[in-house]
């Protein structure tokens, strides 16, 4: 019986994927539990396997194509088998959640233009996320010209944008502007940083840490482990804290402070795809030499495009270090759903006053941003407090 292969659905929120690209080609024989495809979810590139083994016997859709959750992808066969007639476009629409399903609506009078997205019945295929944002924007679909074989976010925005446009007198030559729309990863990370901003009680504290002790300590490390990052460093007097003073590992859940048990340590990592939190899981319970080999690996998968849904999610605490661009303290917004974040900032020799003497010493200030919903000033204070004297000692 042929078997019909569908974009997954990976995540909670995840309504539709990118095909990044395919790693058999049509025809190939492929065995239960291979990679053949990467898929873009969200923030997170990962690798789907073969659901059975088979021959690829047909391939829907390409690579860069968007395709709703249960959307046929590819239809398997084995070696007796002959291509059904009929291949559905989605399976398992009866138990799949309804923002997962590809939404059609009737048109009025399809545009012209509008190519594949409106087939034969005068029917308009839309995602249901542009679908979602058609309806927030007040953009009319029917006027829509979609840019592959259905409406995609980027589609709508375009039509948003064109309809804000009026006439106007000459004036002035303008500039030569580059214009890029916000998608992606910038589109995700700016909703969500944009609703961080709006809903939770911003708190910010601030000091200097001397770490000349810590310094000397990285540099005792390398004959062990090589060149340990600060993050990493941080990452495990962190997790100590987040134990001694658990009010600090918590978030806000239907009018209920939730204190997590497990402790989860994301690190913010610049990519050319744009910032991404890999998360540490269990930080407090893992050695030293774990946790640098982990990170190393988060990391480098990150960089690569290559991070994976388990690698971004169950984040209960952010560090996030912008040492290495010589910024000294900087104010960032929390990333929900967690309570607080943990700025660090790049070592500067300052001088100290000690008795009898000012002398000059390496300072790294921390800044500990914190949701005055969930926890006080006098415990953040507490908890940073506590961050700068195992970093000191």
């Amino acid at each position: 019986m042929a078997t019909f292969f569908a974009m997954p659905k990976l995540g909670l929120n995840m309504v539709e994927g990118r095909i990044v690209s395919w790693l058999v080609k049509e025809g190939a024989q492929v065995n239960a539990g291979e990679p053949i495809l990467e898929i873009e979810t969200d923030k997170a590139t990962n690798e789907v396997e073969a659901p059975v083994s088979g021959i690829i016997a047909k391939i829907l859709h390409k690579e860069d194509e968007i395709v709703p959750c249960n959307g046929v992808l590819a239809v398997l066969l084995s070696e007796s088998e002959t291509l059904p007639t009929v291949i559905p476009a989605m399976i398992g629409e009866d138990v799949a959640p309804k923002t997962d399903v590809q939404t059609k609506e009737k048109a009025a009078e399809p545009a012209s233009g509008a190519g594949e997205a409106r087939p034969s019945g005068g029917r308009i295929i839309i995602s249901p996320s542009a679908k979602k944002l058609a309806q927030e924007l007040g953009v009319d679909i029917t006027k829509v010209t979609p840019s592959g074989n259905q409406i995609r976010r980027e589609d709508v925005e375009r039509a948003h944008l064109a309809a804000q446009v009026k006439p106007t007198k000459p004036q002035a030559p303008e500039l030569d502007v580059i214009k890029k729309p916000i998608t992606g990863i910038r589109k995700l990370t700016g909703d969500h940083m944009a609703q961080s901003a709006r809903t939770t009680a911003r708190v910010a504290l601030s000091l200097d840490v001397n770490v000349e002790k810590l310094i000397t300590r990285r540099k005792m490390l390398e004959n062990t482990l090589g060149k340990v990052s600060y993050n990493i460093l941080l990452v495990e007097a962190v997790a100590k804290a987040l134990k001694e003073f658990p009010y600090m590992n918590s978030r806000l859940v239907d009018e209920e402070i939730w204190e997590l048990q497990q402790v989860n340590i994301g690190i913010a990592v610049d990519t050319e795809r744009g910032l991404l939190v890999p998360a540490l899981k269990d930080a407090n319970s893992k050695s030293l030499e774990v946790l640098h080999r982990e990170f190393s690996e988060l990391t480098e998968r990150a960089l690569n495009g290559k991070a994976t849904t388990q690698d971004l999610e169950g984040g209960t605490f952010t560090i996030t270090n912008l040492g290495a661009q010589e910024i000294e303290s900087f104010v960032p917004i929390i990333n929900l759903p967690e309570c607080a974040i943990l700025a660090v900032g790049a070592i500067i020799q300052k001088a100290v006053v000690v008795p009898g003497a000012i002398i000059a010493c390496p300072m790294m200030n921390l800044t500990l941003v914190f949701d005055h919903r969930l926890v006080d000033g006098a415990g953040a204070a507490k908890f940073l407090q506590r961050i700068k004297h195992l970093l000191e000692d």
